[in-house]
């Protein structure tokens, strides 16, 4: 048989699968929606039982569709040929045929661990491992590796690793859970607890390792770090973006994904200071810098309280941050003690309210450090962060939530606070009970839309089986903001208290590109990870920050943690040979270049007078130096840490080195940006330590 023919005759015996998966998995949405259905007729089954019984039935439904609907696009992508005659499929997730009997198994379970750790040295009994590539429902390719000394039939492909690594990077990053290899395969895999240490070069995977990670984390330990328990942190929102899309294709998208600039809620910045001004912000002198701001006087505050001049009231102020921080109270906790200071030096007289607000208000960070030419920059953000926890809480009274608020639609459904019955042009008359999100009941459309007197005795005898009986009605919303019926009731319901919104709690908190981590940032993620176990990856030859941490004991303990385990990605997968040994020039003393898997690549170098010029007759992606990157319509070098292009035009390495202390550092991040062509354009001349051995 022709390779032509073998390779066609493969590909339909994996086609009949795959069929057979995509067929059960209309099946198992179709059983999915039947649940949803018989968990809110369970309500009618009596008053506590039904609703237990629904909410927990219809939560289950929700997450298998929620499964399902993710999984799309390849979802089985592997075959496990064994010695002793078994075979398995590998895929996003696991399917089971009627019979239980699996179907596909998940790339995150024991069971497939083989297909990223057998080697043609320890084969872990697979006689073959097979990658197929499919767009949607169909296969259109596969690629074998043979491990096993006997004979395997039916063989294809030029190998799993070097196909994919041919195959063309799109806009966004591809997940590799096809090509991930043995080493990074056992970070991705390691225990969960305590911290973890990842380090590599360039296109060692590194990314995709934090990514396979997270999603590995919650298929083995869902009840834990489910309910956006585990956050991943990247160095800008170029790069959140450009992975943004991998973990909905791993089957996860109950992680929260954020870049440096985000942490701080409210804030997006996308700029970087310069070195200089970095350098400043980035230092732990600035949690004093910021101490003394936040006791100081307010802008615009008054100046005198009766016979009490600005004198006076600096020194009351002196003496109310005396007493406040002996007792762990923070300014926003301390209007009450301003106004004891203040009452006692006007001899026991009450201070107006007019005065305090103006005096002595509640401040946000924004107050204190207001941005500068009206933009926040990343830079900022550890600020805004650290000023939140020095600032506190202000004080606030309870009171009643207004009923505009009550009716304000937010983003999703609002709970219920009582029983309530609306019209829904889909299912008719529904019927909501206090903290529910869905129905408990339905009419349907046996009661008119008009028919409100129906509608409410119908509402009412169910509220009775609840065991509450309806005196009247009343107008309300539900919880999508709809109008409808609140019933009047005998008894009251209790009132719940409302709950002071509290900051996400992180169990495990995943940081890549952390080589460049100031100590002010670290002190903003180490709040965020206070209960959390770590991954951390990073690469210190790609150390830009000017405050960045010289070995990685020093920034783990820049994070709060005295030790971590260490595992290291030595070989590079991404960036060609011919890239990589110029590139590794560029590296400081101490640093081990990548062991790159890749041979070829194509470097180019060519000097030019017209940089603009140039640039607009190549090709590809172009990254320049950032206060040059608008001139020649180029990506920021700051910001393309992380990414990866085919082709890319890289414009005046001089520039690059010559803008910030870790230049070099900075151009060792260009230059491995490339996974199949480099060119180089220059007119100024090229750094001597990398370029006067290029030939």
């Amino acid at each position: 048989m022709s390779e032509t023919h073998q390779t066609a005759h493969q590909i339909a015996i994996e086609q009949q699968v795959v069929d057979q998966v995509y067929a059960r998995l209309e099946v198992m949405r179709g059983q999915a929606k039947e649940l949803t259905a018989e968990g809110h007729s369970r309500a009618a089954s009596g008053p506590v039982a039904g609703l237990v019984e629904r909410d927990a039935m219809v939560l289950r439904a929700a997450a298998t569709l929620a499964d399902l609907s993710g999984q799309e696009e390849g979802i089985v992508f592997g075959r496990l040929d064994f010695d002793d005659g078994d075979t398995y499929r590998i895929g996003r997730l696991g399917v089971r045929d009627e019979n239980r009997e699996p179907l596909v198994v998940d790339w995150r379970a024991p069971a497939a661990a083989p297909f990223y750790r057998a080697t043609p040295g320890e084969p872990l009994g697979v006689a073959r491992r097979r990658v197929i590539t499919c767009v949607g429902p169909r296969v259109v390719g596969l690629d074998d590796d043979v491990l096993s000394q006997q004979d395997v039939d039916g063989v294809v492909g030029e190998g799993a690793l070097l196909a994919s690594l041919h195959r063309a990077r799109g806009e966004h990053m591809r997940d590799i859970v096809t090509t991930i290899q043995r080493e990074q395969d056992e970070a991705i895999r390691a225990p969960a607890a305590g911290v973890t240490l990842i380090t590599g070069g360039p296109g060692t995977g590194k990314t995709q390792v934090a990514l396979h990670r997270a999603a590995y984390l919650l298929y083995t330990d869902r009840g834990r770090f489910a309910d956006g328990r585990v956050l991943v942190v990247g160095p800008s929102t170029v790069f959140t973006e450009y992975i943004g899309r991998v973990l909905p294709g791993l089957g996860e998208e109950n992680v929260h994904l954020r870049a440096i600039g985000e942490l701080f809620e409210g804030v997006v910045a996308t700029r970087r200071d310069s070195a200089e001004v970095a350098r400043s912000k980035g230092d732990l002198k600035m949690v004093r810098v910021l101490t003394e701001l936040a006791w100081d006087t307010p802008p615009n505050a008054p100046e005198q309280l009766r016979a009490l001049g600005a004198d006076d009231l600096a020194k009351a102020r002196l003496e109310i941050r005396r007493r406040c921080e002996a007792q762990g109270v923070r300014p926003n906790g301390a209007r009450a003690e301003a106004a004891r200071v203040l009452s006692d030096l006007l001899g026991g007289r009450e201070v107006p309210d007019a005065f305090l607000n103006a005096w002595w208000p509640p401040l946000t960070p924004q107050d204190v450090l207001p941005a500068q030419h009206g933009e926040w920059t990343v830079d900022d953000v550890p600020l805004l962060d650290e000023l939140a926890e020095i600032l506190g809480m202000p004080e606030r009274p309870t009171a009643a939530r207004p009923e505009w608020q009550l009716r304000e639609l937010r983003s999703g459904a609002r709970l219920p606070e009582s029983f309530v019955v609306s019209w829904s042009l889909n299912d008719g008359w529904q019927l909501f009970a206090p903290g529910l999100a869905t129905p408990i009941a339905l009419a349907g459309q046996a009661i008119e839309n008009n028919n409100f007197w129906a509608a409410q005795r119908w509402a009412a005898a169910i509220v009775l089986r609840e065991g509450h009986t309806v005196v009247s009605w009343g107008d309300g919303f539900d919880p999508y903001g709809e109008e409808g019926f609140v019933p009047v009731l005998a008894e009251p319901l209790p009132v719940a208290e409302v709950e002071e919104p509290v900051d996400d709690v992180y169990l495990h908190v995943i940081l890549d590109e952390a080589q460049d981590l100031s100590p002010m940032e670290c002190r903003m993620i180490a709040r965020r990870a206070a209960h959390a176990s770590m991954t951390i990856l990073g690469d210190l030859g790609q150390a830009t920050h000017p405050l960045a941490a010289g070995s990685w004991p020093e920034l783990v303990k820049r994070l709060g943690r005295r030790e971590a385990r260490t595992l290291d990605l030595p070989t590079g997968y991404r960036v060609p040979q011919a890239i990589a040994d110029v590139a590794a020039r560029a590296l400081p003393p101490g640093i081990e270049p990548t062991r790159s898997f890749r041979p070829g690549g194509t470097l180019t170098i060519r000097q030019v007078d017209d940089l603009a010029e140039a640039v607009a007759q190549e090709t590809g992606t172009v990254i320049a130096a950032d206060h040059l990157a608008a001139a020649v319509n180029a990506i920021p070098v700051s910001q393309v840490k992380g990414l990866e292009y085919d082709r890319v035009v890289l414009v005046e390495p001089a520039d690059i080195v010559a803008a910030e202390p870790r230049g070099m550092n900075r151009l060792y991040v260009a230059l491995t940006r490339a996974v199949a062509e480099l060119v180089i354009l220059h007119s100024k001349p090229l750094p001597a330590e990398v370029f006067d051995r290029t030939g």
